[in-house]
């Protein structure tokens, strides 16, 4: 039986490298949906600066998140209306946990 795996060549600081890529591998990329927001890395919500209703423009400051000790903006990374906000002032949060989400 012929080996059904797929040779690929992939350029990593100008090498290049040959690998295998098992025919079971099967991971399809699919778009994020932009109208949710979750938190990039574990922190601490400092301020929510937005409520269910308001209309948000794209870069509007949704909340104020505190994480390995710097302050972050977490802008919207679309203009739309809070449809939830996920979160609390000083919560901890988790990686990829949900904060706010766009209608």
């Amino acid at each position: 039986m012929p080996n059904e795996n797929e040779m690929r060549k992939l350029n990593i600081d100008e090498t290049i490298y040959e690998t295998e890529v098992p025919s079971s591998f099967d991971r399809r990329w699919t778009p994020k949906d932009e109208r949710l927001i979750s938190a990039f890395i574990p922190g601490t919500v400092i301020e929510v600066k937005t409520r269910v209703g308001s209309k948000v423009r794209e870069g509007d400051i949704l909340l104020i998140l505190d994480a390995m000790k710097m302050y972050n903006e977490i802008a919207a990374p679309v203009a739309g209306t809070v449809e939830v906000v996920a979160v609390s002032n000083g919560e901890r949060v988790k990686k990829n946990q949900l904060l706010v989400r766009l209608k």
